[in-house]
């Protein structure tokens, strides 16, 4: 197990802030947030690029941060993958084991594993620096498997790829990292990237961790508003709360929902997208609603509408999306997918 226990690194005007976090043995854990949350910064601290001012990092029950980087058993794959251009793509795959713990006699059927694995095998004899982004990325990440560590750690490993490749790439990672049972730290701080790899996720804001949790579990139950609108997860809105037998009723204003939570007071609320289903103005059910805007996303429709004052979020197949800016239509809102936000 990874563990960081209230790590803190001050550089510039920028801090980590008492972070605490663990990581499972062979557990893929994303690190999310949004650019200049201090991810990367979180990372170099685990890999010993940075010292620590604060705070400790272990691995099972060996401390970490008083070592160089090079003693960790850890494996890093920075965002730029650091290649050397001069070198081919075995000598790049074969660099750190020189001073790594793998046995000498089995270096050479863990190089052909990766090679095998990653599919580079006819590129061993190449230089990097004729290579595609997805080839660079799966040297990088075999190089960095290729001294066997304990821990690996993924800097925004898909960012410069294209949709087509990254997607090829974010495969490859999961089959190898479910393989090799590596415990995985990855940064990402786009939604689908870490919906396709990860197993845990921590949300990070301002140098702090903000909510960790399965991927599932924070979309349907973020912490705050804050995480909602990192996640994209819908609309937050104000509502004054009166009990009720069943829960509470929540006010808006324009129209009121009930829920089985018990509430009291004003609060804040999330409305899911996927909590909103957009029916025809002729529809008798639901609340009279103004298309704000139609957004084509990879799998779906994103439909900002106007509710009086307020505006929700909406996302419904693309194949079944006949709207345009200004539609009228009504919305109909799964009051049992409402999440009431706890207070911050």
């Amino acid at each position: 197990m990874l563990r960081l226990s209230n790590v803190s690194y001050a550089v510039g005007g920028f801090a980590l802030h008492d972070v605490t976090l663990e990581v499972a043995d062979g557990e893929y854990c994303v690190l999310l947030g949004k650019p200049g949350s201090g991810k990367t910064l979180l990372l170099e601290c685990v890999a010993g690029l940075r010292r620590l001012t604060g705070g400790t990092v272990t691995l099972d029950s060996r401390r970490l941060d008083p070592l160089p980087p090079w003693q960790r058993h850890v494996g890093y794959v920075p965002q730029d993958y650091a290649l050397f251009s001069a070198r081919t793509v075995r000598q790049n795959i074969t660099f750190g084991q020189r001073v790594s713990s793998v046995p000498v006699s089995e270096r050479e059927a863990l190089v052909r594993e990766l090679v095998d694995m990653l599919g580079l095998g006819p590129l061993l004899d190449r230089r990097t620096e004729g290579l595609s982004g997805g080839e660079r990325q799966r040297v990088a990440l075999a190089r960095a498997l290729a001294v066997r560590p304990a821990v690996l750690l993924l800097d925004e490993p898909v960012s410069a790829l294209d949709e087509e490749t990254r997607d090829a790439v974010l495969a490859d990672l999961e089959r190898v990292q479910r393989r090799t049972g590596t415990t995985t730290l990855h940064v990402c701080h786009n939604l689908d990237e870490m919906q396709q790899v990860a197993q845990r996720v921590a949300i990070m804001e301002a140098g702090r961790i903000i909510q960790v949790g399965p991927p599932e579990e924070i979309r349907q139950r973020p912490a705050n508003a804050r995480v909602a609108g990192l996640l994209r997860l819908g609309a937050v809105l104000t509502a004054t709360a009166h009990p009720s037998p069943t829960g509470a009723t929540l006010d808006f204003g324009e129209f009121t929902l009930a829920v089985d939570t018990p509430a009291v007071g004003e609060l804040q609320v999330l409305i899911p997208a996927q909590a909103i289903r957009v029916a025809p103005p002729t529809e008798s059910e639901g609340l009279e609603a103004r298309v704000r805007s139609v957004q084509q996303r990879s799998t779906v429709v994103r439909v900002a509408l106007e509710i009086g004052r307020h505006l929700l979020q909406a996302e419904i197949a693309g194949q079944e999306c006949d709207l345009h800016r200004g539609s009228h239509v009504r919305a109909i809102l799964a009051s049992e997918r409402v999440h009431v936000l706890p207070e911050s």
